[in-house]
């Protein structure tokens, strides 16, 4: 027995010191590898550059830098390499740098260079393989082009979005995102990753995004990756600029209705960004009425963007901050009594992040955030006060890890923890209606897996649970995109995900600054989407690229609002003020062509798409399209620099929005008061359509320069041949005889202005 004890010891030993041996020899080879890791940036202005490729193409070693523009190599073998670092836009930079057994820093600014130069084609295809192909449904958007395209007023970033496949609009008085089939409320619009409730001027005629201050524009139409929560369709994640570490220097512009100013600098190791903006309407008005002009209107609106940032060694200290605000008065005396109509909206935000990079193959990024949306509507006819006021609040704590863990696999992981406040207040003559509050806590977490599973193939897995206190809810939420080359110019990319949707948002569709958002309870069971996405992309040459993609999905536990509930009701159970227990699905497949380089650059843009929802309490439990269902959705975008002159258009053709017609109209008489009343009886749900809509616009700018400055004076032409687009039918009920009545959309409308930079 002994013997046998110190035999099998004597194997157990020769078993741990080959164990140690190879842990060993893993060490060994693990420290002749380094990691070369370091930031990109603008040369020009220090802003980082996100999602920069970094390739060393000896060994076929690369990576992708991240949101903050940091990125990292491991697993670099010794020798003497080559490394490439390209943006698109910018210069591609090569250094030759040495490995050992150290980690190696190489912190990169790149220089701008125009983008009709044949190796910046090659920078962009190189991003987006490693970006856009690998997330299926993504479109990183660049400023300029947005800034150019025609429009009403001013540029605007959420009009300028209603042109790529896949989006629609409301109405032409409306910036509201409709992504593939699904409402505003389904889409999440971030600034600086803080949700902006309402992003609106204007009952929803501007978006809250000064043009002037966003730096990065990231869209996800569908199946959004696991980093990103909390609703049911699409993503929009806009980030403002960080400010100019190398000079101060401005730019601004003024239109027919704002004015506009943006100035940016160093600060210490870091850089500062103010931008505001204001319309100027009141002394128009005050001028008008100087005149003799009746004119009981007032109105503006403002908003302000602040950022500022220091870095000290291996962290970044980041504050910003947004604040908008729409003021609406309306005097209307009536026999002396004080009689009016007063209205104000708007949202704030502010945060403070901190970045540190750990160790060079991990990064992170933590931050407490603060986001609130107010509405409060007054009213007084004959001295009598009429008021409500509605708010959503959010404090949130997050964090983010970017782990470099080889040439294979990076991994990432965060958290989010939010408490919400949800207050709703209505009073009459001073006298308390209702005053309604709710604090309802969510927290999520996440982790993803980017995998380079070979030569030709990436994938990102990932998954997102999510807890929300209202019901106890606790969700998790996988999610898949794969990535494959099939050759040097064709990819196949496929996604999908499952997501939840814990607020719901109550609107009137027509005055956006009433809209207010209310947390599901228990009663009824949250939003649920399953996405589906697959699609190819394909590099024609280098100025064509065209992408085609197919897209589904399924939707469960929808709800809408009850519009027979009285207004003086005191339910407030999610089950009480909506129709629950809806579904729906939605369906389509996109093509986008793109002229990405030359003189002449543009898009074509079609979507075939169908859109339905059942409730069992509408339509008599039968499908129906909504209203912003769209079978056929075509846009052309073009662009032209010919010297100091721009020239651009933009054509939209649209099938007609779904509408519910009359099918009969019929009279009732009162047996108490014998008065008779007529009703008009609607038919099924949206089964009648619009004329279809359609729409051109046109612009030209030069560039000149005026006191020093560089100037662009520009003219906009919106609906170039004054097509009045049907917006909605109504019906008359009081008067049988009459014929219902089309609203028509907006006529022709030119716009003057002028853009400087110094």
């Amino acid at each position: 027995m002994m013997k046998m004890k110190i035999r099998k010891t004597a194997q157990h030993g020769r078993r741990g010191l080959r164990v140690l041996a190879a842990v060993w020899l893993l060490a060994a080879g693990a420290a002749q590898a380094a990691t070369l890791s370091g930031f990109i940036t603008d040369a020009d202005n220090g802003e980082a550059l996100p999602l920069a490729s970094i390739v060393l193409t000896q060994v076929q070693l690369g990576a992708m830098g991240n949101s903050s523009g940091y990125y990292a190599v491991k697993e670099v073998p010794a020798g003497t390499y080559e490394v490439v670092i390209s943006h698109v836009g910018y210069k591609i930079r090569r250094d030759t740098l040495t490995f050992s057994d150290r980690d190696v820093r190489l912190d990169a600014a790149l220089q701008v260079e125009s983008v009709d130069l044949e190796e910046i084609v090659v920078q962009a295809e190189r991003r987006e393989e490693l970006e856009q192909a690998t997330q299926s449904s993504f479109i990183a958007l660049q400023v300029e082009s947005l800034q150019q395209m025609p429009a009403i007023g001013e540029a605007d970033l959420l009009r300028s979005l209603q042109l790529l496949p896949g989006i629609q609009s409301a109405s032409d008085l409306s910036s509201g995102l409709y992504v593939r089939g699904g409402g505003p409320d389904q889409t999440a619009i971030l600034l600086d990753q803080i949700p902006l409730y309402n992003p609106s001027h204007l009952f929803g005629f501007f978006s809250t995004f000064n043009p002037d201050a966003i730096k990065d524009v990231q869209l996800y139409k569908g199946a959004y990756p696991a980093p990103y929560g909390r609703t049911l369709g699409a993503v929009l994640d806009v980030s403002n600029r960080e400010g100019n570490r190398q000079r101060v220097s401005g730019r601004g512009g003024a239109s027919l209705i704002s004015g506009r100013l943006l100035a940016e600098g160093p600060v210490g190791q870091g850089s500062w960004m103010l931008a505001g903006r204001r319309t100027y309407l009141e002394p128009v008005l005050s001028a008008i009425r100087a005149r003799g002009v009746d004119i009981p209107l007032n109105y503006y609106f403002y908003d302000f963007n602040g950022k500022a940032n220091q870095r000290r060694g291996d962290d970044t200290f980041t504050v910003s901050t947004y604040w908008g605000r729409d003021q609406l008065r309306v005097d209307l005396e009536e026999e002396e009594e004080e009689s009016f109509i007063d209205m104000n909206w708007g949202n704030r935000a502010l945060t403070a992040r901190w970045t540190r990079v750990f160790s060079p193959a991990l990064f992170g990024h933590f931050m407490a955030a603060g986001s609130s949306y107010e509405s409060v509507l007054s009213f007084s006819f004959f001295d009598t006060p009429f008021r409500i006021a509605n708010s959503i609040r959010d404090l949130s704590l997050k964090g983010d890890i970017d782990y470099f863990a080889n040439s294979d696999h990076t991994l990432s992981l965060g958290f989010l923890a939010t408490l919400f406040e949800f207050r709703y207040t209505q009073s009459f003559n001073q006298q308390d209606q209702s005053d309604l509050r709710q604090e309802p806590v969510l927290i999520s977490a996440y982790m993803q897996d980017e995998w380079q599973a070979g030569p030709l193939t990436r994938l990102r897995l990932g998954g997102r649970g999510t807890y929300f206190s209202v019901g106890d809810r606790l969700h998790f939420m996988p999610r898949l995109s794969l990535s494959r080359a099939l050759t040097e110019k064709v990819r196949l990319k496929a996604a999908g995900g499952m997501y939840r949707q814990y607020l719901q948002l109550v609107t009137t569709e027509v005055f956006s600054g009433g809209d207010f958002w209310v947390p599901l309870d228990k009663t009824v069971e949250p939003g649920r989407s399953y996405q589906g996405v697959v699609g190819t992309e394909w590099t024609l040459s280098r100025h064509y690229k065209l992408s085609v993609e197919g897209y589904y999905t399924d939707l469960a536990n929808l709800v809408v609002l009850d519009n027979a509930v009285a207004a003086d009701s005191e339910d407030t159970r999610s089950d009480d003020i909506f129709k629950s227990g809806g579904s729906g699905w939605a369906s389509g497949v996109e093509v986008f062509l793109q002229r990405r380089t030359g003189a002449l650059t543009g898009w074509v843009g079609y979507t075939l798409g169908w859109t339905r929802r059942t409730f069992p309490e509408l339509n008599s439990g039968l499908a129906f399209p909504p209203k912003y269902d769209r079978r056929h959705d075509l846009s052309f975008v073009v662009s032209y620099k010919a010297g100091k002159w721009r020239l651009g258009s933009n054509l939209v053709y649209a099938t007609g929005q779904a509408f519910t017609p009359a099918s009969a109209r019929y009279s009732l008489r009162e047996p108490t008061t014998g008065m008779v009343k007529d009703y008009v009886l609607p038919a099924r749900r949206n089964s009648a359509r619009l004329l279809p809509y359609h729409r051109l616009d046109a612009s030209a700018s030069r560039d000149l320069g005026m006191w020093g400055l560089d100037a662009e004076f520009y003219l906009q032409i919106f609906n170039l041949y004054s097509r009045r687009n049907e917006w909605f039918v109504q019906y008359d009920a009081d008067n049988p005889g009459t014929e219902p009545e089309v609203v028509k959309q907006l006529p022709i409308i030119p716009t003057l202005g002028f853009n400087f930079a110094f």
